[in-house]
């Protein structure tokens, strides 16, 4: 089933590239790896590459072949083997194969329900469906589920509901992911240009 029919049945840049590359950040969302404690090597590999691959949204295929070594060879716990099904699902997305990235994330969840970082991954798959609901439903989730990188959830769910239209609580998210990492760039940077349609849009109002 490819992306385009499962929507209509129901990814992380550098701070410094957000100015020049605002249109690709649109696109994308957010991904969240999961760090794994195994002796692996090829886990940790996968790791590595899914880590590499939120930030720039970039990969190649090479790096599926170590989280396949991981999963196919590799003694893990099911927490690890969650994990690792999560990050490769990561790399998919990087390389824009949705299909393999939803199957994974499926299996993944399957193992661990609890891991909050996998509802942040299907949902940017509803992102980038533009089945924006359904991505606040997964985001929610995983703040539900206080996510180690709750933060990231809020930036994610922030973009869903300005996209649509839901300014109020797209504000709120972003203030949110501020006062949990004030040192980070993206937040204050979404929420900025959101202040900036709000105040567009109210002008708007009162010129009609």
């Amino acid at each position: 089933m490819n992306l385009f029919k499962l929507t209509i049945l129901l990814f992380i840049l550098v701070p410094g590239m957000i100015a020049a590359q605002d249109s690709k950040f649109r696109k994308y969302q957010h991904s969240t790896s999961m760090d794994v404690v195994t002796g692996n090597s090829y886990a940790r590999g996968c790791y590595n590459a899914a880590s590499i691959a939120a930030r720039i949204h970039y990969t190649s295929r090479k790096e599926v072949d170590q989280c396949d070594m991981a999963l196919n060879f590799g003694v893990m716990s099911l927490r690890d083997r969650a994990a690792t099904l999560t990050n490769r699902g990561i790399i998919y997305m990087a390389l824009e194969s949705y299909d393999e990235a939803i199957a994974d994330y499926s299996k993944a969840l399957k193992l661990k329900p609890e891991f909050g970082e996998i509802h942040v991954n299907i949902g940017n798959v509803y992102f980038l469906g533009k089945v924006f609901d359904k991505a606040i439903e997964e985001y929610t989730l995983a703040i539900d589920l206080e996510t180690t990188k709750i933060h990231i959830a809020h930036i994610n769910r922030g973009m869903a509901y300005e996209s649509l239209g839901d300014f109020d609580n797209a504000e709120s998210d972003y203030r949110a992911a501020m006062e949990m990492f004030p040192n980070a760039a993206l937040p204050q940077v979404r929420l900025d240009q959101l202040l900036r349609k709000k105040e567009k849009q109210l002008e708007g109002i009162e010129s009609s």
